[in-house]
């Protein structure tokens, strides 16, 4: 099996993402939010929990909700469990289950569709939706966090590029990092009151500030609303769950939910087409088949491009198959974990040679001097790195 040198790989990161024109985005998974714990007592023992459960984590707490609690009785949530099942579905992830609910819902009519009619579907998209905003309305309980850091290093140095965040989490602890570190940003939405979504604005952000970066948020957010008129706008207000824009998926069942979601694929394809684009990837299992298609087809037509996705773990787990398939295929997305890489489509381990020779911060490369793991797969060390060279380029720039 071939070999990777971590340092030459971390030195080349170290060296991209202190570029200031280059176009450079990070693209933020649901796995994200785990590098953030939370300390508590249970029953009078210490323990420590993530901030905000991965996709896994938040499906558990949706079945332990929704099951039925009657022996003998089946909720609508177990009828459309059982329904994925029987179509070979995940049932572990809660976004396949909502595009099936929706999808089912789509067809319904005033009939049934596999026994289950569109009322009964829609009020248990209601829940779902209900309950995904009660555990992801989380706040970042300090200001040290990974995320603080990448908010930081974007607005560290003047920026011919503006940097690009892309991520498919509901929650709003981008919008805290950055307000919280005075960083500027746009997301699409224009307005103070009722801020409103605004295509053409979103068409036309080349022509706002590079000093601002760009959020895109692909599957919706926790402040999203769909108001009386069908408009889409940002709103802490609470209302009924039905109004919730969160995992707006691709299924055309809403013209105007469907706006945003494909309005933040186009923003990804067309950052993913400029001339040497860097796109950094953290959290992402590559399970969402659109996105893949998205990141693998624009690398493919622009080959001036690169995607390094930081896997959290073994390289070779079941769950990173599709990401794995996307990086044998694609020579310009490169996939690290923490055991092994995939490099200009080779697989292989990481060398344990002159691995302690570079300076990093702390556990982004951990050996112990024979076998190596590169950890920016864990989001918290990938802030280690960024938290370093934002001091680098904050110092730079006043010289």
């Amino acid at each position: 099996m071939q070999s990777h040198d971590p340092v030459r790989q971390v030195s080349f990161i170290q060296q991209a993402l202190s570029q200031n024109r280059k176009p450079i985005a990070f693209f933020i998974g649901a796995g994200c939010p785990l590098s953030v714990r939370v300390e508590e007592n249970v029953n009078g023992q210490p323990t420590n929990r993530p901030l905000i459960p991965d996709v896994s984590g938040l499906t558990t707490i949706i079945a332990d909700t929704l099951t039925s609690k009657e022996e003998g009785k089946l909720s609508t949530w177990d009828k459309i469990v059982k329904v994925a099942a029987e179509d070979g579905a995940d049932t572990k992830n809660i976004e396949l289950l909502l595009s099936k609910i929706r999808q089912l819902s789509g067809v319904a009519g005033k009939g049934l569709v596999r026994d289950l009619s569109a009322e009964e579907l829609n009020k248990l998209d209601d829940q779902i939706c209900g309950v995904i905003s009660e555990q992801v309305d989380r706040e970042l309980p300090q200001r040290d966090t990974a995320y603080h850091n990448l908010a930081i290093w974007a607005r560290s140095i003047r920026r011919a590029q503006p940097v690009h965040l892309f991520t498919t989490n509901y929650d709003l602890l981008l919008e805290q990092a950055l307000e919280e570190s005075s960083a500027p940003y746009f997301d699409g939405f224009v307005g103070t009151r009722r801020a409103f979504f605004d295509l053409g604005a979103v068409e036309d952000e080349d022509l706002l500030p590079p000093r601002w970066s760009r959020l895109w948020k692909i599957h919706g957010s926790l402040n999203w609303r769909l108001d009386a008129n069908g408009a889409v706008v940002r709103s802490d207000e609470k209302t009924s769950a039905r109004s919730y824009l969160i995992y707006p998926s691709h299924l055309k069942y809403d013209q105007s939910r469907k706006m945003p979601y494909l309005a933040m694929l186009d923003r990804l394809k067309s950052f993913l087409l400029k001339p040497s684009a860097l796109l950094f990837v953290c959290g992402y299992s590559f399970a969402d088949e659109h996105i893949n298609d998205v990141i693998c087809r624009s690398l493919e037509t622009n080959s001036t491009a690169q995607a390094f996705a930081f896997m959290h773990g073994k390289l070779d787990e079941p769950k990173y198959e599709y990401g794995r398939k996307c990086a044998f295929s694609t020579p310009n997305l490169s996939m690290l974990g923490f055991d092994k890489a995939i490099i200009g489509r080779n697989h292989g381990e990481w060398r344990g040679d002159g691995a302690d020779e570079l300076v990093l911060p702390q556990n982004v490369i951990v050996t112990d001097g024979t076998t190596v793991s590169v950890r920016l797969g864990d989001f918290a060390a990938l802030g280690n790195l960024l938290r370093g060279l934002a001091g680098e380029q904050e110092q730079s720039d006043e010289a």
